[in-house]
């Protein structure tokens, strides 16, 4: 409530607050504001497109009887860390309980208010909520929130996460509309060739108006278009070679890259430049080891802050230095287990080297339907015990 935010960072004049802002007292907030960032996210199971388990605080509602009966909360979640400080880690969310609708707002901000009061000032790498659990404890957390509630929270209700992505292509809505999923590849929209789908988006957005999402995943969603306007926004896609079925290969549509150089002063490495090359090169390594069908989330980032959330990643590519990542391996499709380190410091151009022997191991070995990060995680760090 008070304008100080708006003075700072939008007025665009040197930082004088009025008389009544210098002892005011944010009703959520308090004199301090918040130690640092604080991410919320709503989940729908089974699908985790969120990446629920990375966020401060995550809600997945429960549906019972068709009726949203309420919500499991999770709290805790976190991805980034710095390379050579072990006091810095990624971290899965913890499930905390269940609230009924009517409760949703008064768990989150008893969660903010402890991050608020408990969270490190005094680094600012160690000043996420993660870490505020992870050293006091679950029981200890939710016991906070509780007292700040005046009630206990309800035991969580039965869920499970099959996988995290986008719906691709034409989907029905529950209303009857359409939604439309375009793949975005790392998220960057641009006319590449003969692939225009920046002038695609400007047109069907004047002409047709849908709604539009960005996703946690880097692509979009056109919704709310009705059964007429189908057929021409296929159409005017096609005419910009936007295909809307099969728009990219299984382990593109699983990839996301971070921005990193030259966009990111934080970018030890590159990312998003680089991983169209890198995942046609994985690409020929799988055609040549029979699994190009294998569907494998791949991230990249090119820092440990893991914007792309590479840690729940089946493969994650973590810059360290110029040309140089550390390989994650062992996420899995739902994206609620992280993954662990492989290799230290890898080149870019050994990325295919190091895999394939990896790849083909899966290939052999592997049960039934198993998917590479589930077959890592159950035979590679069992033998290797850690990374290398």
């Amino acid at each position: 409530m008070t304008r100080a935010y708006h003075q700072i960072w939008v007025e665009g004049v040197e930082l004088n607050l009025d008389e009544s802002n210098k002892d005011f007292a944010d009703p959520l907030y308090g004199k301090t504001y918040l130690p640092r960032k604080f991410k919320v996210a709503f989940a729908i199971p089974p699908l985790n497109d969120v990446d629920i388990y990375t966020n401060d605080l995550g809600f997945a509602a429960i549906v019972q009887d068709g009726k949203l009966a309420g919500y499991n909360v999770f709290a805790g979640g976190g991805m980034g860390m710095s390379h050579g400080n072990a006091k810095t880690y990624p971290r899965m969310a913890d499930l905390i309980g269940f609230v009924r609708p009517d409760e949703v707002v008064h768990v989150a901000r008893a969660a903010v208010t402890v991050h608020r009061d408990f969270g490190d000032r005094t680094n600012r790498k160690h000043a996420r909520l993660k870490y505020v659990i992870a050293e006091n404890g679950v029981e200890w957390f939710r016991s906070e929130v509780e007292a700040r509630l005046g009630f206990a929270l309800a035991p969580a209700a039965p869920l499970k996460f099959t996988r995290q992505g986008d719906p691709y292509g034409w989907q029905q809505q529950h209303d009857g509309n359409w939604f439309l999923g375009l793949f975005v590849e790392n998220g960057r929209i641009k006319d590449d060739g003969e692939r225009r789908l920046k002038s695609a988006l400007v047109r069907l957005l004047g002409e047709f108006q849908p709604d539009l999402r960005l996703t946690p995943s880097q692509n979009i969603l056109l919704l709310n278009i009705p059964e007429a306007n189908k057929a021409p926004i296929t159409r005017i896609l096609a005419d910009h070679g936007v295909a809307v079925a099969q728009q990219a290969s299984v382990l593109r549509r699983a990839s996301i890259a971070c921005p990193a150089l030259p966009t990111c002063g934080l970018s030890l490495a590159e990312s998003e430049r680089v991983m169209p090359a890198v995942l046609g090169r994985i690409e020929q390594l799988l055609t040549e080891t029979g699994l190009i069908d294998e569907e494998i989330v791949i991230r990249m980032t090119g820092c440990p802050n893991g914007c792309a959330r590479p840690y729940v990643a089946e493969i994650g590519f973590v810059g360290k230095a110029p040309g140089k990542y550390q390989i994650y391996l062992g996420g899995n499709e739902s994206s609620t287990r992280l993954n662990r380190l492989w290799k230290e410091s890898v080149k870019e151009e050994d990325f295919v080297a190091v895999l394939q022997p990896v790849f083909a191991r899966f290939r052999d070995e592997r049960l039934p339907g198993e998917r590479f990060g589930d077959w890592c995680h159950r035979r590679l760090f069992e033998e290797t015990g850690g990374a290398s």
